[in-house]
């Protein structure tokens, strides 16, 4: 068994709250019908702030830095160079309040595995190579990248960890996830590009997993990890993913997703129970990710949830919005700071494109 031990966030210095994004989307789209549009979504989004990479979102035109007042007319080549300028920093900006979360550093504390994640960037050599030279982490570290599997990926970095730890007690595995989703920006009035610029916003996480004899030897706290529960539900396929355009990665993200998710979620909770041999009864604390408020709305109705419940994540997408990969860490965060949950159960659940559901079983011992 394996244990998350420290949680790390960190977030890009421009926040912008949600009213003045919403009159950059006017005045980017520049059309009323779309404009209406926004108007609902952005009221509805349950989102007070969010933040970017780009210092754009609360600025008129002519202040412009990134998009210099024509947003659709950024190609996937400049978006990806700033990609590769600004998700190193932000990384290690979460990788080292991680460890000042442990009260060490990292050079004290030491790392064999590194496992990076992402879907809004890619290049080669690759962040983990990066984040290896400024770290100065060995160079024989073992590393591995998860990306362009959505919201969902840190469930999948999760599971190689816990895989690692258990075969390798000595192990000391890094996990950081780096999402720059407003770099996708697009003015495209359908629902989909609709969505994602009322809700995306910019984060990274990291966290640290190692053995329960290593926790326990250094007399470390955490989340055991006590097991995984991923399905497959390909009948959603179509509803979320990603379209790779010359002008930027397009998301695609159907307004049946909060239903879908709902219509099936009652059995994934009875599966993913039945796999972790325990009653939902037994369940103290609720990590979902906020995909967006209908997604929570919904997910809370169908399994009787009150609004406590669902705290940590509400509270996430009020103060970040969906940062993808990091957002279910950033809740995780929110629960591993409250020490009066220590001895209790968390069910935390995400969803990415395919339409996949990944779970996990975790006890804050």
């Amino acid at each position: 068994m394996s244990k998350i031990t420290s949680i790390g966030t960190a977030v890009p210095p421009h926040r912008s709250k949600q009213t003045a994004i919403l009159e950059f989307m006017h005045a980017a789209y520049s059309d009323e019908t779309a404009s209406r549009k926004l108007n609902v979504l952005f009221s509805n989004s349950g989102i007070d702030k969010r933040y970017s990479v780009i210092p754009d979102f609360d600025k008129s035109r002519n202040e412009h830095v990134f998009f210099n007042g024509i947003p659709d007319k950024a190609n996937v080549e400049d978006r990806l160079d700033v990609f590769k300028e600004r998700a190193l920093p932000l990384a290690i900006e979460a990788i080292n309040n991680t460890f000042t979360n442990l009260n060490t550093t990292l050079t004290r504390h030491g790392v064999t595995h590194l496992i990076t994640v992402t879907c809004t960037g890619l290049s080669a050599p690759g962040l983990d190579a990066e984040l290896i030279e400024s770290l100065a982490l060995p160079k024989d570290i073992y590393r591995m990248s998860v990306n362009f599997l959505g919201c969902n990926a840190a469930f999948h970095a999760l599971k190689i960890a816990d895989m690692i730890c258990k075969t390798e007690k000595n192990a000391k595995v890094l996990i950081v996830c780096v999402e720059l989703c407003t770099l996708h920006f697009q003015p495209k009035d359908n629902h989909d590009n609709l969505l994602s610029n009322t809700i995306f916003g910019d984060g990274a996480a990291a966290m640290i997993v190692v053995s329960e004899e290593a926790a326990k030897f250094e007399d470390q706290r955490g989340f055991s990890m006590k097991g995984f529960y991923s399905l497959l539900l390909d009948k959603g396929k179509d509803l979320m993913g990603w379209n790779v355009t010359p002008v930027n990665f397009e998301m695609i993200l159907d307004a049946k997703i909060p239903d879908f998710i709902g219509s099936e979620v009652e059995k994934i909770l009875e599966n993913a129970s039945a796999r972790f041999n325990i009653d939902s009864d037994n369940i103290d604390n609720w990590a979902i990710h906020p995909g967006g408020k209908k997604i929570l709305d919904t997910i809370g109705r169908k399994l009787s949830l009150n609004a406590n419940d669902l705290k940590p994540s509400y509270n996430v997408l009020s103060e970040y919005g969906n940062m993808s990969s990091p957002t279910i860490l950033f809740v995780l965060n929110e629960l591993m700071q409250n020490k009066d949950k220590v001895g209790e159960n968390i069910f935390a659940l995400g969803f990415g494109p395919g339409l996949s559901i990944e779970t996990a079983f975790l006890k804050y011992d």
